[in-house]
């Protein structure tokens, strides 16, 4: 099971962001990584303990990253592409530390303890059922994404729905799977994967709040 740990004696004192070293990734692991970065960006712009600083990180990692990630897939050798999602990557990571993540990892966690499924694949099926079901209570934050991208205006209530599909976008761009079926989960671990989901840290952080039974319904939704 993933958990978080850490150590100030284990912490980098220096960061370097260089394009060249990413370009012999295979096209799987830019994918992976890059989602989760998407999802970073997505998930820190409405978790409860967001505030001024992580939703400017958030904000600015979303525009990097979305206009970026068809680019590296489309075009792995494009350096501007890929120290684009380098920097996506990094803001997102930075909006983590203040503002957390939420609903989306702490269902992607449990499905990778038991089947296997790279973190980031898990967070692509998982993501686009998150965003629909906290649009109930921020809904006008990820309208506001999406006028980023240009799917909609700032303002428009079908702007989480637009979001939620173009993520999907992304994913099947990548090639992979959209749906736990593909990936041959298991639905008569709907109840024990909610369970676990329901412990992860990360859901308390979900601007609606969660529970095993609505957990559930959303591997249920993703299937």
């Amino acid at each position: 099971m993933k958990m978080a740990c850490g150590d100030k004696k284990a912490a980098c004192r220096v960061a370097i962001l260089d394009p060249e070293l990413t370009l012999t990734m295979p096209r799987s692991v830019t994918h992976v990584t890059g989602i989760d970065a998407l999802s970073h960006a997505l998930e820190t712009y409405v978790t409860k303990p967001r505030n001024e600083i992580s939703r400017l990180f958030s904000r600015r990692a979303w525009s990097l990253l979305a206009h970026s990630f068809p680019q590296v897939l489309n075009t792995p050798d494009d350096l501007t592409a890929r120290g684009n999602m380098q920097l996506g990557a990094h803001f997102a990571g930075a909006a983590i530390e203040n503002s957390m993540l939420g609903a989306t990892h702490a269902l992607a966690n449990p499905l990778s303890a038991h089947f296997g499924l790279t973190h980031g694949v898990a967070i692509g099926i998982m993501l686009p059922h998150v965003i629909r079901f906290n649009a109930e209570l921020v809904g006008e934050h990820y309208s506001q994404l999406a006028s980023d991208i240009g799917l909609c205006d700032p303002h428009d209530p079908a702007g989480p729905g637009l979001l939620a599909e173009h993520i999907q976008s992304l994913v099947s761009l990548a090639g992979a799977p959209t749906t736990l079926t593909e990936c041959e989960v298991d639905t008569g671990l709907f109840d024990q994967l909610a369970e676990e989901a329901s412990r992860q840290w990360t859901g308390n952080f979900n601007p609606r709040p969660v529970d095993q039974s609505s957990l559930r319904e959303l591997y249920e939704c993703a299937y």
